[in-house]
């Protein structure tokens, strides 16, 4: 279970991972060894020489009690909303993707719906989204963001958007 006054920053967990990589492919034999300990529940499913960063901050997420290093992120950070809505319980709909912004307001512009943000991209998705992130279609903090949560019109709306997405989604 993880530990509610633990009060390490996400940088300090990275900084715990970094490390122990470094110790796994350690020429030293203890501390490749202490290492090898931390990544026994992984060796199982990638071979020692395989290691990557992701796996030890898996395993220092593990070892803050969290499944996952994006659980251990979200649980310090809240929801990470540059990859929140492409998740897997949400992308099974037909969206529209772009590389850019104005391709993506362009399209959202002529064929309606919602543009969301996904990494250092954009999609528009249909308004069937919104009743699965626990919103009526024709709510009005939605409307008043201009169904554009990448650059919404009101600051305000999309604080009460962010503030109800994460009590819902972020204990998941």
């Amino acid at each position: 279970m993880p530990n509610a006054h633990d009060s390490k920053s996400i940088d300090t967990y990275k900084r715990d991972a970094a490390r122990l990589l470094k110790a796994m492919r350690s020429d030293d034999e203890l501390a490749h060894a202490t290492a090898m300990q931390r990544f026994a529940r992984l060796v199982s499913l990638v071979r020692p020489e395989q290691m990557q960063l992701k796996h030890a901050l898996a395993v220092v997420a593990m070892e803050a009690g969290f499944p996952s290093w994006t659980a251990l992120k979200q649980a310090r950070e809240g929801l990470d909303f540059s990859e929140f809505f492409a998740a897997p319980g949400l992308k099974d709909s037909i969206n529209h993707w772009f590389a850019s912004y104005d391709d993506a307001k362009a399209h959202q512009l002529a064929h309606g719906g919602v543009l969301l943000p996904y990494r250092h991209q954009c999609f528009v998705t249909s308004l069937e989204i919104l009743p699965r992130l626990g919103y009526e279609m024709d709510d009005l903090d939605w409307q008043d963001i201009g169904h554009d949560f990448v650059r919404p019109v009101s600051q305000v709306a999309t604080d009460r958007i962010r503030m109800k997405l994460t009590r819902r989604f972020a204990a998941q």
